[in-house]
């Protein structure tokens, strides 16, 4: 008689941890990001709110970038970071960015108060959320991004902070000087 198979459990991945990727873009590439798309810049808003509703949640300034020929060396990094993350830590199945980029800039007083990245109708297919520095880290002070309940992402220019999109977090107000970021969500079959 043969002996019956036993179910290996797969390795476990830890769903809740954070990363930070150092330099995943040169200090000349992001202030090359910085330099093309800021002329961009309008107004942040916060989905189905107008500008006087949205400034309680959110005071910045954003703009979207879809995959074009001229972006298509960003995506590619990107998408190389946080596939390796994804692969490494995470463990969820992922498909593509659906949404774009969206390059951030948030000047003395603005901040994004606390939220999710997930929500209804295509939110609900962002797994993995990631924040890439732009701004040197001397360039202003306060901005810190906070990922509950008590992650503070590192400020070196170019670095990728990553964690999963069901995480709450907020981008304190800047107090001196301007901060720049570009975030992203890869996204994949809605969690479960």
């Amino acid at each position: 008689m043969k002996k019956p198979q036993l179910n290996r459990t797969p390795e476990l991945k830890d769903q809740t941890r954070l990363a930070a990727i150092p330099l995943v873009f040169t200090h000349d590439e992001c202030a090359q990001i910085v330099a093309t798309y800021t002329p961009q810049l309008q107004p942040a808003l916060v989905d189905t709110l107008d500008l006087a509703q949205s400034e309680g949640i959110r005071k910045s300034s954003a703009v979207f970038i879809g995959h074009t020929k001229d972006t298509n060396w960003i995506f590619e990094r990107l998408n190389k970071v946080i596939r390796d993350v994804n692969n490494t830590i995470y463990g969820f199945s992922v498909g593509q960015f659906r949404e774009g980029f969206q390059f951030t800039r948030y000047e003395v007083g603005e901040y994004y108060g606390p939220h999710f990245d997930i929500g209804p109708g295509l939110l609900a297919e962002r797994k993995l959320s990631l924040t890439v520095q732009l701004s040197p880290p001397d360039s202003y002070a306060g901005g810190d991004l906070l990922i509950y309940p008590e992650f503070v992402a590192p400020r070196d220019q170019g670095t990728m902070t990553v964690f999963p999109s069901f995480m709450c977090h907020d981008v304190r107000p800047v107090t001196s000087g301007v901060r720049f970021s570009l975030v992203s969500w890869l996204a994949g079959p809605p969690f479960k």
